[in-house]
């Protein structure tokens, strides 16, 4: 199948399908945990200890390992499928074996730490957690293998799903501890994480299966050694890509920390928040991201630079049509929203109020954090992994500096954690742009941009003038507000004020005559690419 602008969008159709599901799934496991534990302290350190557990998941099952694998093993498809598979079976034994001996390790360094170290009853349960949910690591990482391999078969429904077997795991494991008090549920809910990760690799195990049965898992076995020099070649783009994902690892680490500091409770604040924040950027974002790297890698790999500025044009302003009015969302109705998902059981109005807040923060960096998952692949593709490596640790001190002056000189608390992390995406976004050799935007496209905008300005400012006149104050004129906790109320605010901010925005598209076509990119082409940067 030859690539195209199509092509790139059914996959990132498939992969949104996929993620819708996945991520409607993961806000129902949320409003769960909301629900039956709120973010009590003991809340918070389950998921510090959640994050520190999968720490070595970005490194070895997502993100550094996919990213120098699919460009790999794109190159050898082209010469000899048979060998590209070999080479995925032993990357995955390689990896397995790695996985399990930091297992092991990290598990005894951190019993050694419980039995004989001097720590805090809060840090005991945080390292207790982590311990306990070590081993779903394993599973996490070969999960994210099975994804890699399936999008370069342009598989992209099966992997993007497969997290809902995760989540409705968690979810049946919460409502099962929910007569339980939250320090005590959190170890039994460690375990079910094990499962919920097993799970959601087992999902894809078939269909991975199905491909390397067509190559012959007999010869693939006989032939392991030339298989193995085959990934003697990752080991750079490998070293490098982990060094950069390890940075943005440290980054989120470093958050929990610090919201840890200014609140117990911090951690599941920033938790609630960034998942909200996250969902726009899984969906769109990550969706064109994901169908995006295949087709650059391929573009590269023929010597066609042409369609590899052009795929990556098509990224980038598909992405901006779909964040720009999103970003305007989160700031005109995020309380609503924060509290039809959240406002219910032991989540009370302080915690809607933080949430908001963080949620704001984050929103400032949705629009770069999306760009970046398109911006960073544009660089695997080139096989060019040590320039968003770089980017990334610096990304880390600036995020490091910022948190530090916003926690220990401002006293902003846990919102200042969200805003360093935005600020921080940036100037990750900035020094990526800058460093393309080709000008994919210019005037024309900015002006194009810009319209969008504005639409979404006018649009934002009308949902705030609305709430006022309908009683439902937007909230950062008083932070005292109650928020309804019935549902149809909750339901009804958010109806309202998403209807408003839709027919606003499309009445000025209409008026800056814009069509969905252009703002969407429903259509377009290599002319239309040329159009925008040549004008």
């Amino acid at each position: 199948m030859s690539d195209s602008t199509n092509t790139i969008k059914k996959s990132a159709k498939r992969f949104f399908s996929g993620t819708l599901l996945s991520r409607i799934s993961g806000m129902l496991r949320d409003m769960s945990m909301a629900y039956v534990f709120g973010a009590e302290a003991s809340v918070a350190s389950f998921l510090l200890a959640f994050r520190l557990a999968h720490l070595m998941r970005r490194l070895f099952g997502e993100g550094a390992i996919q990213s120098a694998f699919v460009p790999e093993f794109e190159a050898l498809r082209l010469t000899n499928e048979k060998k590209a598979h070999g080479f995925f079976c032993s990357l995955t034994l390689c990896i397995s074996l790695i996985v399990l001996t930091s297992i092991l390790f990290f598990g005894m360094v951190l019993g050694a730490i419980l039995q004989w170290g001097n720590v805090s009853s809060a840090n005991h349960e945080v390292i207790y957690l982590t311990i306990l949910m070590l081993p779903s690591l394993l599973f996490i990482c070969l999960y994210g293998l099975n994804a890699s391999l399936l999008q370069c078969q342009h598989y992209f429904f099966v992997s993007s799903v497969a997290p809902v077997a995760f989540n409705v795991i968690w979810i049946i494991t919460v409502m099962g501890l929910k007569n339980l008090s939250s320090q005590e549920a959190m170890p039994y809910l460690a375990i079910g994480v094990i499962f919920a990760c097993f799970f959601q690799w087992i999902w894809t195990v078939p269909t991975t299966f199905r491909f390397i049965k067509k190559s012959g898992v007999s010869s693939i076995i006989k032939e392991s050694s030339a298989h193995f020099q085959n990934l003697l070649q990752l080991i750079k783009p490998l070293t490098l890509g982990i060094l950069g994902v390890a940075a943005s690892q440290i980054n989120n680490l470093v958050d929990s920390l610090f919201g840890r500091y200014a609140e117990l409770e911090g951690p599941a604040i920033l938790w609630y928040s960034i998942r909200l924040q996250q969902l726009p950027l899984a969906l769109f974002g990550i969706a064109i991201s994901g169908a995006i790297l295949p087709p650059l890698a391929r573009a590269v790999k023929s010597g066609n630079y042409e369609r590899y500025y052009y795929f990556l044009s098509y990224g980038l302003l598909a992405t901006l049509g779909f964040m720009l009015p999103i970003t305007g969302m989160i700031f005109c109705m995020g309380d609503t929203g924060v509290n039809l998902i959240y406002g219910r059981g032991d989540f009370n109005d302080s915690a809607i109020h933080q949430t908001t807040m963080c949620l704001w923060a984050y929103g400032i960096g949705l629009v770069p954090s999306a760009l970046i998952l398109i911006l960073a692949p544009a660089y695997y593709a080139k096989s060019n992994y040590k320039l968003p490596a770089l980017i990334s640790f610096l990304t880390m001190i600036v995020n490091l500096f910022l948190n530090s002056i916003f926690i220990f000189v401002f006293k902003w608390g846990i919102f200042s954690v969200a805003m360093a992390t935005s600020l921080s995406a940036w100037v990750n976004l900035a020094i990526l742009y800058s460093k393309i050799n080709e000008q994919i935007l210019n005037k024309k496209s900015l002006f194009f941009i810009f319209k969008i905008i504005l639409a979404t300005f006018i649009a934002t400012f009308s949902v705030i003038l609305v709430r006022n006149l309908m009683g439902n104050t937007w909230f950062i004129h008083n932070s005292s507000l109650n928020w309804p906790k019935n549902a149809s109320s909750q339901f009804f605010n958010l109806i309202y004020q998403l209807i408003t901010f839709i027919l606003v925005w499309v009445t000025n598209i209409f008026f800056l005559r814009l069509s969905f076509n252009e703002i969407f990119l429903l259509k377009f082409s290599l002319n239309d690419r040329n159009k925008l940067i040549n004008n």
